[in-house]
């Protein structure tokens, strides 16, 4: 079994990495933050002209037509950016419209394509619905599985979240929408994780890097703090638990792209692994930093607070350890789903 990404979805994700690179540095993470909006302007538009929100949809219905594994790719770029966009939610909540068909996803299916409208998802067995402030159509779970709601039928209730740039809300109310027939709810919530998994691999290779940059350049006692023991065993106890969480991830999207009997196993051993690498990461990035890294003029609460957010979203970690500890308890390959 390969599970290395092949060389067109690596080249997608550094197409993609160079356009966030130029549109989505800090000032303009700062500015997004700060504004109603909280949005980069124009950046979604550029990168449905990409194809990036078309990823998973099948090229029939005017998509890329890639499957998981090599979306992965793309999503790392997003956490390393850490954008406030709703990128993962469109991303699949695109590609379930498209497969599930229906009058909603004929009407809007082009319009996420173009980048012309976006999609909240609220998947869990609550009604927490992600980028719900930003949305124009809701992917929701109830009993009988997913259904898709215009935004502005619903009552959507704004949630505060320490990540301004995650705008989460709660739907109040009796919700009335078209049934996606054909989706299974849990394959759709193990993507939104395996999505989350893969950004939060992102988030700790840039929080690395900063660490590392910021080593090589702070001085203390005449040398740059880079050379003293304490910073480089603790940056490179990051870099070894970050890179060995890419495996696990990679192993996840392809269960996930191949139907594997093994996929909420996978998946929640990826989104456990990443949540406890990019934390950690995070916490060696606050020790190299010092003082000015606990500071909200500092760039690195950016990075911290995805983190920390996408750690508790689609599953924490308690919730995830649980899935895999059923599934070898079980000791066969099969665990319940039960999307959180």
């Amino acid at each position: 079994m390969d599970l290395r990404p092949d060389e067109e979805s690596l080249a997608f994700g550094l197409t993609v990495r160079t356009l966030l690179g130029e549109t989505a540095g800090t000032e303009a993470l700062r500015a997004a933050w700060d504004s109603p909006d909280g949005r980069v302007p124009g950046l979604w538009h550029r990168m449905a002209e990409l194809g990036v929100a078309g990823l998973l949809v099948p090229e029939a219905a005017g998509g890329l037509g890639l499957d998981a594994a090599s979306a992965v790719a793309v999503f790392v770029e997003l956490g390393r950016a850490a954008i406030p966009e709703p990128v993962a939610e469109t991303v699949v909540g695109a590609s379930l419209l498209a497969r599930a068909g229906g009058e909603i996803a004929q009407r809007r299916v082009p319009d996420l394509l173009a980048g012309k409208a976006t999609i909240g998802m609220g998947l869990g067995r609550g009604r927490l619905v992600s980028g719900a402030e930003w949305a124009d159509v809701v992917v929701l779970r109830d009993a009988g599985g997913l259904v898709v709601v215009e935004a502005a039928d619903l009552e959507l209730v704004p949630r505060p979240s320490i990540d301004r740039g995650v705008r989460l809300a709660t739907v109040a109310g009796d919700v009335k929408g078209e049934r996606l027939d054909g989706i299974d709810p849990d394959a759709a919530f193990d993507l939104m994780a395996l999505a989350a998994a893969a950004q939060l691999v992102g988030l700790g290779e840039a929080m690395l890097d900063r660490s590392v940059g910021y080593a090589l350049q702070r001085e203390q006692f005449g040398a740059v703090i880079g050379s003293f023991q304490a910073i480089k065993h603790q940056l490179a106890d990051s870099w070894v638990a970050n890179s060995f969480v890419v495996p696990v991830v990679h192993r996840a999207a392809w269960s996930v792209a191949t139907g594997a009997a093994t996929r909420a196993r996978d998946v929640s051993h990826a989104k456990l692994a990443a949540s406890g690498a990019a934390l950690g990461a995070a916490r060696t990035a606050l020790q190299v930093h010092g003082a000015i890294g606990y500071t909200y003029e500092h760039d690195l609460h950016i990075w911290m607070k995805r983190a920390w957010t996408l750690d508790s979203l689609w599953g924490d970690r308690v919730w995830h350890r649980a899935r895999v500890a059923a599934a070898v308890l079980r000791d066969d390959d099969s665990v319940p789903g039960g999307g959180r």
